[in-house]
């Protein structure tokens, strides 16, 4: 046989606000942990994006390089602008490659029109070309070391940066 005893079985409104105050916090840290990895992850992403395409970009430099001569570079009074190497190409074509509004640009007309390379979702932080062996006198094919630095358009300034380095040695003397 039961007998009533006069309490009510449940939940207090302190219990209650105790309860809901502890998985409101648990809730709040785990929302922040996610929205924190989905943001190292697109910064991930666009590192990924940039390096991807700073490849492309390079290879293409080499390539024609490769097979240049003539080479100059800010050093030289013969050269227009900063952050740039102008050479002659295969087709004695006068090719220039150079850093410009956060952007990588190559011309083939003798620096009249110039054609942005790197994509839209790629900012250049830099462009380096340092030449060697580029003089008539001193029998050594040229060597040129291209650094690059750049980062996604939707990573901010000062965060990671991908940076690149590579050194192209051309197939002939300049003579």
């Amino acid at each position: 046989m039961k007998r009533y005893s006069g309490v009510k079985s449940g939940f207090g409104l302190v219990e209650l606000l105790v309860a809901v105050s502890l998985f409101s916090i648990v809730t709040m840290i785990a929302v922040g942990g996610f929205i924190g990895s989905l943001r190292n992850q697109r910064r991930a992403a666009a590192l990924v994006a940039a390096q991807s395409s700073l490849s492309l970009v390079v290879e293409q430099m080499a390539r024609e390089m490769r097979l240049g001569h003539y080479f100059c570079d800010t050093a030289h009074t013969t050269c227009s602008g900063l952050n740039e190497v102008m050479f002659v190409d295969s087709n004695s074509n006068t090719i220039t490659y150079r850093f410009n509004n956060n952007a990588i640009e190559r011309s083939e007309d003798g620096n009249l029109t110039f054609e942005k390379l790197t994509s839209d979702s790629v900012v250049v932080e830099y462009l380096v070309f340092r030449l060697q062996g580029n003089l008539a006198s001193d029998t050594f094919p040229p060597r040129i070391t291209i650094s690059i630095g750049a980062r996604g358009k939707d990573v901010p300034r000062g965060a990671e940066i991908v940076r690149m380095q590579t050194t192209v040695s051309a197939r002939f003397l300049d003579t």
